[in-house]
């Protein structure tokens, strides 16, 4: 008799110790699911801050620039756009070609 209820004692022991087990695991569970949320929740209002400092840089770089521009004295003219490197452009040159013929490519074999 002495052994089954040592059975039955190591059966309830096992038990416990699988409930406690299961304890720890739910609160680490836990633990990580309320640290990841949390983190991610302060990474979004960091982006969002980081957008706001952006937009607001932005801004303040062209004012920075019509600034300099202003005090530059003058309008960009031919000859200031030539000291920067830029060059004439003749008749003879051409920035965009049309022609009649058009490729596509169509994966519906319905298409004319």
């Amino acid at each position: 008799m002495t052994t089954a209820v040592s059975k039955i004692a190591t059966l309830g022991n096992i038990e416990k110790r699988l409930f406690n087990m299961f304890l720890v695991v739910a609160v680490l569970l836990l633990g990580s699911y309320l640290y990841l949320v949390n983190e991610s929740v302060f990474n979004i209002v960091a982006r969002k801050q980081a957008e706001e400092k952006i937009g607001q840089l932005g801004t303040s770089v062209a004012i920075l620039e019509a600034e300099y521009l202003a005090l530059a004295g003058q309008e960009i003219t031919p000859s200031f756009a030539r000291s920067l490197g830029f060059r004439d452009v003749s008749a003879e040159q051409a920035y965009a070609v049309s022609t009649n013929q058009t490729v596509t490519l169509s994966l519906v074999s319905n298409e004319l």
